[in-house]
C-alpha cells in the first residue's frame, strides 16, 4: 500500500518546521493552526504524520500539566535534513 501524500508532506512540513524552531512544543491543534504553512491537514492526517515522527525518533509525545497532549523535538538537524533525503518512512 502507497503511503498517504498527505501524511507525507504533511511530516515534510513539521520536519522543517522542527528544523527552523527546534524549541517548539504544542498540541496537535497549536500545531495544526499554527505550524503548518498551506490550509490546515484534517486532523486524522496531522496525528498519523506525528505518529509517523515519533515512530521514527524525531519527536516525542508529552503530557502537560494540564493533561493536554504536546509534541516536541528530540532529532538532530541532521536527522531532520536527512528525511528530506531518505524518505520518511526509510529512516530509522
Amino acid at each position: 500500500m502507497k503511503d498517504d501524500p498527505e501524511v507525507v508532506a504533511t511530516v515534510f512540513e513539521l520536519a522543517r518546521y522542527l528544523r527552523a524552531n527546534p524549541l517548539a512544543c504544542d498540541a496537535p491543534d497549536g500545531i495544526r493552526r499554527w505550524w503548518l504553512p498551506f490550509p490546515p491537514a484534517a486532523m486524522e492526517k496531522l496525528l498519523m504524520a506525528l505518529e509517523r515522527m515519533k515512530e521514527l525518533g524525531l519527536i516525542e509525545e508529552t503530557c502537560a500539566a494540564d493533561g493536554r497532549v504536546r509534541y516536541r523535538r528530540i532529532a538532530s538537524d541532521q536527522a531532520l535534513d536527512a528525511l528530506g533525503s531518505a524518505g520518511p518512512w526509510t529512516m530509522h
